[in-house]
Order: C-alpha cells, then structure tokens, then sequence
C-alpha cells in the first residue's frame, strides 16, 4: 500500500512539472522593464526590493581583458574563455565565489578582487568527481564540499589545497550541507534523512527524520540551511518545507504540491536572511518563492528565458551580506541595496546570477 502511495505521488508530481514548463506559477510570464537600465522585481511603478546586478557564466565575465598584442602573440586559441558548465551548490566568502560545477567535476573559483577563474579539486586525492553543494566555515577558515559522486565530504583550505575526506563506503549520499559551531548538517537524498557529523573528524553522530510522508519524515531531502538554531529542510519529493531543531526534533512544515504561487512542484535550494524571510527556488516553476517568517507568501520572481535577468532550472540561492562592495557599480544610485542573493542554474546562458535586495528609494 505505501509503496502504490507514493507511486501515486510521483505521476501526480509529474504531470505537474509538465505543465509548469510551459507555465509560471501565476500563469503568465512577468515581463520585465529596465528603467534606466537598470532590472528591479517586483517592476516599476510597484515598490521594487530586488535588483539585478550581474551574471557570471564563463572567465570573460571576470578576467581582465587582454591587449590586442597579447592576443596577436598568444593567438585565438588561448582566449578561449573557460566556462562554468552545470552549477549547483555556491558559496562566497571574502570576494571569492566558489560555485560547484557538477559537468566540470570541480569547484570553480571566482576571484572578485584579482579578478581571476580558477578550479578547486579537480586533481589529487582530492579530486571530485560530482560536487553539489559547498560552504565555508568562516571560523576555521575552511571549505566543506558534499560530492555525490564519491559520496564523501571533503574540506579543503582557502588555498585549495585539499585536507580531509569524510565517509565510509555506502555510508552517505551527500547533496545539501549547512553548518552550525562544530557540526555539519548533511542531507542524504537516498536514506531521506538528514546526517549530523562532526566536522572533525568525519563522525556522524546521529539522524535527523526518517524516508516517508508524514509529519517530520522526508523524501528525497535536496537543500538545507541553519537559521536562528533552526533546520531548514527542502524536502523536495514530499513538495514542502520541513523544520527541525538543531537535536532532531520535528517543529513544522508548510508548502504543499501544486501549481499556484505558494505552493511547490520541485523545490531545491532555500535560504534564510536575517530578519527571517524564506527564499526557495523551485526548478520545475523556474523561479524563486519569498515566505516571511509566518511562512505567507511575499513575492515570485526571477522568470525562466533568454534576458540576462533571466534564470533556467535553477538549482541553489545563497545569500551574503559581506560582500556588497565588489557589486557596487552595479547597484542603482537609488536603490539601497542590504545583501545580495546568488543563485544557480543548471541550464541556459545564465549560469549564476547576482541579484541585491533593499529599498528603492528615488525621489
């Protein structure tokens, strides 16, 4: 019987994506005008909170641009940009962005400040083979990268230099990771459960909910984050949120599957700002979903297409508030700007995108 339940769930899920890609979730795509250039959501005449900034998809969007004699002696095939293939999971901390490259089978590095493309892990024992999401731990000064494909934990130095993996065989299906004091928080998408290690020295000292569909299981957990000793959980094939405290104990949920705004057909990365706002990028509406903190809906936004606004499958949002500096220029005269917000996707020209979020404030 459970297992006709939850066939039941996933042609139901199907046929929901299959009309989603034709449609958003408020039946029509948003068309978005610039004013002065410049792209906010929601559009003008309404109170815009969101702008956007840049996009990063390949070296030339963040390498110096070479002098007609350096390309004359070093020749065409030199200047061939390297590119960011298939992002998923994205972390910055002090203007470098890492973007995990799931085709590429590395971590990509964008150096805001000496404005260079580089890679992480992408040769010696530390090698990955399918990296999906990745986090810094600001304390220790570390990097932490959940790689399905060795179906291990790896954490590196802010060099790159590659220092531990954690996991026995079989032991884990790692996707999404968060991190409070000394425990990484680690969603496994088979177990449908939610591992907590130590970060180290690998233990897993226990689990959080169990594979199902009722209150405080999961199924087919994707993406998780931390706020206010809270556990965020994208519980993506059960179409909700669900929340745990820290020690395991379920508190509540909310979302259910459908296709109005508010509701999920694939959700997949979820963050949290400070005064409690939810974000939650859902693939199949291609779009991202604002909740407040009474988990109500606020606003959709950022639709699929070809602008450079636009996002495709979107995969992961991450949001920062240190590094606003390196987006200044970006940023209208007349917007406010308090964060920014990155976000994935898996498919189209727009690999990550930057977006800020704060108050329009022209006269």
């Amino acid at each position: 019987m459970k297992s006709d339940a939850i066939k039941k769930r996933l042609v139901v899920a199907l046929l929901i994506i299959s009309v989603t890609t034709l449609i958003n979730c408020s039946g029509k795509k948003i068309k978005i005008e610039p004013e002065d250039g410049y792209i906010f959501f929601p559009p003008l005449p309404n109170e815009p909170r969101y702008q956007y900034l840049t996009t990063f998809s390949d070296s030339g969007h963040i390498e110096k641009k070479k002098s007609k004699l350096f390309k004359f002696v070093a020749g065409a095939d030199l200047e061939k940009p390297k590119t960011i293939n298939k992002p998923y999971g994205i972390a910055i901390f002090e203007g470098i962005i890492y973007v995990c490259d799931i085709r590429s089978n590395a971590v990509v590095t964008l150096d805001l400040k000496e404005r260079k493309f580089g890679y992480m892990g992408d040769r010696g024992q530390g090698k990955l083979i399918r990296p999906v999401n990745v986090i810094v731990d600001r304390n220790d000064r570390l990097i932490f990268v959940t790689d399905m494909g060795r179906k291990q934990v790896l954490s590196y130095n802010l060099n790159g230099k590659f220092l531990k993996a954690f996991g026995k065989k079989d032991e884990l299906s790692p996707s999404g990771m968060a991190m409070d004091e000394d425990n990484l928080f680690i969603s496994d998408v088979k177990k449908n459960q939610i591992a907590v290690m130590n970060k180290k020295n690998g233990e897993i000292l226990f689990w959080i909910g169990k594979s199902g569909h009722d209150d405080g299981e999961l199924f087919h957990p994707s993406n998780i984050c931390i706020h206010d000793k809270r556990l965020y959980v994208s519980d993506m094939t059960n179409f909700r949120i669900s929340i745990f405290d820290l020690k395991g104990k379920f508190l509540e949920s909310f979302g259910k599957i459908g296709v109005r705004p508010g509701t999920f057909t694939r959700p997949k990365g979820i963050a949290v700002d400070n005064e409690g706002r939810i974000y939650v990028v859902d693939s199949s509406f291609e779009n991202v979903q604002v909740f407040n903190d009474k988990y109500q809906l606020l606003l959709f936004m950022f639709n699929s297409g070809t602008e450079k606004h636009n996002i495709n499958l979107p995969a992961v949002i991450t949001i920062d508030y240190d590094n606003l500096e390196y987006f200044r220029k970006y940023i209208s005269p007349d917007f406010r700007a308090e964060y920014l917000l990155f976000v994935t996707s898996n498919f189209g020209k727009n690999k990550v995108n930057v977006y800020a979020f704060g108050t329009y404030e022209a006269n």
